[in-house]
């Protein structure tokens, strides 16, 4: 019988699966048992769930952002000349006309303009041959992330220290919140959704977001020790 919250379960394993390569091994397997435990009990909870998952977030944040910064400076470039291979040459014209004057291809693809200036058919040979540069441009980002370790580690630390800072910033909205036991509940609650961005699910947390709820709240607690 299904899990009561398999779900969430599922987009937990889902997650997992998809982490970036160069993810240490000791997290994989940190992730894959805290997956087990969750899907083991019939007691977790979907908050323990949601929990693991901004844990697990948290700590394969720096190695996602290095992965991706590593490998996204000429991604797009190296996109087009994956797909210009596999596309017929007045298909490729088409597309080529488009792209030389800075349009992105996957946008092209998702414009009205895209159905407007192909056939179907035509469409049909672009979308695959975006399917298959994508698998192909996966494998050489995997091959250049481990060829080039040093500088993926150098990215690595960095970004781990803008976990660390933003962290940090949420720490003191935290501690914000017992100054005044009339608003501790709402800092708290806007706490716990800062941290729940560091879920590997969700939208990663930003520093202005962090600092507009600290001089949101700032202004909050001041005002109300005025009254």
């Amino acid at each position: 019988m299904p899990h009561k919250h398999q779900a969430f379960l599922d987009e937990f394993k889902i997650s997992i699966d998809n982490m970036v390569p160069l993810t240490p091994p000791e997290l994989l397997e940190e992730a894959k048992k805290l997956h087990a435990e969750l899907s083991s009990s019939e007691e977790t909870n979907e908050k323990q769930i949601h929990q693991a998952l901004s844990l697990i977030g948290r700590k394969e944040y720096p190695y996602r952002k290095a992965y991706v910064e590593l490998c996204a400076g000429d991604e797009e470039n190296r996109l087009q000349e994956a797909v210009f291979e596999r596309l017929d040459d007045e298909v490729k014209k088409k597309i080529q006309n488009m792209t030389k004057h800075g349009v992105i291809l996957e946008e092209y693809v998702k414009s009205s303009l895209f159905e407007e200036q192909l056939d179907p058919d035509e469409r049909y040979q672009v979308e695959q041959a975006i399917l298959l540069a994508d698998e192909v441009l996966e494998h050489q980002c995997d091959d250049r992330a481990k060829k080039r370790k040093e500088s993926y580690d150098e990215l690595v630390k960095k970004h781990q220290g803008e976990v660390d800072r933003l962290q940090r910033m949420i720490q003191n909205l935290r501690e914000m919140a017992m100054q005044n036991p009339k608003w501790e509940g709402d800092i708290r609650a806007t706490v716990d959704r800062l941290e729940e961005g560091w879920s590997i699910v969700e939208r990663d947390p930003s520093e202005e977001e962090i600092k507009k709820e600290l001089e949101y709240w700032h202004t909050v607690l001041t005002e109300d020790e005025g009254i």
